[in-house]
């Protein structure tokens, strides 16, 4: 198969391989890291009608990483089928695997199954670092795992407008970023009150702002981002409507620790008396409007804040690991102490900057 290890960032780019590949030759392995379990079944379907496009006896297996043994998976892709064709295999949640399973998976892909293809799925990268390794040569990765939230909402956009023109609609002025803004980022909750408004709309060619706030209910939970973005740069802290389980802590500790070392390299910027457009090439990854937003903060805070912010993180990241402490009651904690480190560098700036 050659040199073909390929590794895609980004959705568009990985469906184009699939087009091309599927006339000449595609890879027997190919690996799927989102955090949404919804969205990584929704690119094994475009998987699996790119296999198809040659091989037409394809029957499709799909089982979770945490049901059954490695060894016997390995032992089925290993085996030609008498009568079913070609099989295709998809394994879920193979971050979940322990170490042993892991490698033996990892062996696997450096010589895989002429019999059979494989694709896995992982909400993380992390803990993969041999099988990227050992399947350079034949694993072809579509990894959504560092897609930027304001990405993330442009491709869910474009979805939403292919989906509805594949059922015969097109939507109206703002009523796909209404629908956006109202469910979130959330993909599963996104198609589902799509398929009620283009129930909803009948034989109507258009799906309108009016449909989406008469239909349309507006999504409780927040995002992941949006708990970051109000816990470190409002003054006053979020209100955690959802069930807090480590799932979701240690992601959101995660963020947060790239949102405090953000402030505190703008707090050193702007102490340094840094131009804006040097700011902006310290930080190319964030938009001009969010940018703006976080000055005056940072700012107002200065240095001490943030460096105090991310000890205080840290111990609490320590916590949520070690500790036997509910994971809802140790973000409150946090939640509590950076209120407190936020009343102690109390902010001085113009309303409209917040």
């Amino acid at each position: 198969m050659g040199n073909r290890c390929l590794k895609y960032q980004n959705l568009s780019a990985f469906e184009k391989h699939l087009q091309q590949a599927a006339k000449v030759q595609l890879s027997r392995v190919f690996l799927i890291v989102s955090s949404c379990p919804y969205e990584r079944k929704l690119i094994n379907e475009k998987i699996f009608v790119a296999i198809r496009f040659k091989q037409q006896n394809l029957s499709h297996v799909m089982e979770d990483a945490a049901q059954g043994t490695v060894e016997e998976r390995i032992a089925n892709l290993n085996t030609s089928p008498l009568f079913s064709g070609t099989q295709m295999v998809y394994l879920d949640n193979i971050d979940k695997l322990k170490k042993n399973g892991l490698a033996l998976l990892a062996d696997y892909i450096v010589h895989p199954s002429p019999f059979a293809y494989l694709v896995l799925g992982a909400s993380a990268g992390k803990g993969l670092a041999d099988l990227y390794a050992k399947g350079k040569k034949e694993v072809i990765v579509c990894d959504l795992s560092e897609e930027k939230p304001w990405d993330r909402k442009e491709r869910f956009k474009r979805y939403l407008i292919d989906k509805a023109m594949k059922a015969g609609k097109r939507w109206h002025g703002d009523a796909v970023d209404s629908l956006i803004e109202n469910i979130g980022l959330n993909l599963p909750s996104l198609d589902q009150e799509l398929g009620k408004l283009i129930t909803y709309s009948g034989d109507k060619g258009e799906l309108t702002l009016r449909d989406v706030q008469m239909l349309c209910a507006v999504q409780k939970s927040s995002s992941l981002w949006q708990l970051v973005e109000m816990i470190v740069w409002k003054e006053e802290p979020p209100r955690i409507e959802e069930i807090v389980d480590l799932s979701l802590l240690l992601p959101l500790l995660s963020q947060m620790r790239v949102q405090l070392q953000h402030g505190m390299l703008l707090a050193v910027l702007l102490e340094r008396g840094a131009a804006h457009a040097e700011i902006s090439r310290y930080l190319p990854t964030i938009k001009p409007s969010t940018l703006q937003k976080m000055l005056p903060v940072a700012k107002a805070r200065r240095l001490g804040f943030f460096k105090k912010a991310l000890d205080q993180l840290f111990e609490i990241e320590l916590m949520a690991k070690n500790s036997s402490f509910e994971p809802g009651l140790i973000l409150d904690l946090f939640l509590a102490k950076i209120t407190l480190l936020k009343k102690n560098h109390a902010l001085s700036i113009p309303q409209s900057s917040r």
